[in-house]
């Protein structure tokens, strides 16, 4: 017999600004990802709200690929990895309005505002408070970078497991590298220049450099305000051989650290 069906087709584009993040997620989730976009490739958001003590008014900002399916048999499967952001095709990183000094107190972009490594990543105050993995991305907490962003990209976010040492205190234990999962993440050490210089030495083992910056693009990041300005911007490792400090890339792209309670930059990560 003669029927009549109706179907629904999603057909993605080869520009990845002209997908919607519904459809992204499609690709992703099929594992084709490569097969119509490249690393590099960018999508734009506009983040809005309140961050901690600084509030962004609709900041339009590219995120783009930094690798695809990424240490997938630690971090999950069917996964493309972003990063926050470009603007006018420089790399930036967010940076408030107290960025380059030391603060006491939370509200600002710190890793700690005790000015101490202990917890590592997974305790810190970036990690839980200001980019938001203590909710989810359909109830972020408020004045997270998580509840800033838009809609329809928190609606497709996925949790991916990342390795970082989550016990600080200045001792280069092998231990004290473990999971966390997250929605937002800053890029560990190695992430970004896949060698080890102030990291736990052990995190390595578990992580593979970014495509992105494996294949040579700088790793300066100028700030979100001022794209004529390069930033130091915070890393999620521990800086292994102290008790008040983190890993940073400096503003010239190479490795660094710094104590906790400075305000850096921060270029988050995230998977789709």
């Amino acid at each position: 017999a003669n029927r009549t069906c109706s179907v629904s087709v999603t057909l993605p584009t080869t520009s990845l600004n002209d997908n919607t993040w519904a459809t992204i997620k499609e690709v992703s989730d099929a594992g084709q990802g490569e097969n119509y976009w490249s690393v590099g490739d960018t999508k734009r958001i506009t983040i809005n709200g309140k961050v901690g003590n600084f509030t962004f008014s609709s900041l339009a900002i590219d995120t783009f690929i930094i690798g695809f399916n990424h240490n997938s048999s630690r971090e999950g499967t069917n996964r493309i990895h972003f990063q926050i952001g470009k603007i006018g095709g420089k790399d930036v990183c967010l940076c408030d309005s107290q960025y380059g000094t030391s603060q006491g107190s939370n509200g600002y972009f710190n890793m700690n505002h005790n000015n101490s490594n202990s917890g590592g990543w997974n305790g810190s105050y970036m990690r839980k408070t200001l980019l938001g993995n203590s909710g989810t991305p359909s109830s972020p907490p408020a004045n997270s970078l998580l509840a800033a962003l838009p809609s329809d990209l928190r609606a497709v976010m996925k949790p991916v497991t990342k390795y970082s040492d989550n016990t600080g205190g200045g001792s280069n234990n092998a231990s004290y590298v473990t999971a966390t999962t997250d929605y937002l993440f800053n890029l560990a050490e190695f992430e970004y220049h896949g060698d080890r210089s102030y990291a736990n030495s052990a995190e390595k083992n578990f992580q593979l450099q970014y495509s992105y910056y494996k294949a040579g693009n700088s790793k300066v990041k100028y700030k979100h305000g001022e794209t004529g300005t390069a930033a130091l911007h915070w890393c999620r490792s521990v800086y292994s051989s102290y008790t008040d400090r983190f890993c940073l890339v400096n503003s010239n792209g190479s490795a660094y650290g710094n104590r906790a309670y400075y305000s850096w930059g921060e270029a988050p990560g995230f998977t789709v």
